[in-house]
């Protein structure tokens, strides 16, 4: 299992070519947490810039609208925004894991 498989569900479009991200079971309260919205639309106008339209939370799946025509290319940012930012904080929890063990 990859590290993005760890927290992420999938990352795909729906019909209405809405862009939809879905965390894991145990990841879904994060969603709903009020400083985690505030993250998670900051992040989104960050990498999507004046494609971004709209940000909608489900249970564990968030719902992003993008500009018509961009949907493809916007889910491949959110993508690899994902798995740059997930590896990150693994190499970062990894250096404080072997920290702690010297």
């Amino acid at each position: 299992m990859n590290t993005i498989n760890q927290f992420v569900k999938y990352v795909k479009l729906d019909e209405e070519k809405r862009i939809l991200l879905a965390v894991q079971n145990s990841y879904q309260t994060f969603l709903h947490e009020e400083e985690s919205k505030k993250m998670i639309l900051e992040g989104l106008k960050s990498i999507l810039n004046d494609d971004f339209k709209k940000l909608e939370i489900g249970k564990n799946v968030c719902r992003i609208t993008v500009q018509e025509g961009k949907e493809e290319e916007c889910k491949e940012k959110i993508y690899e925004e994902l798995v740059k930012s997930l590896e990150m904080a693994m190499a970062f929890m990894s250096q404080m894991q072997n920290k702690d063990n010297q």
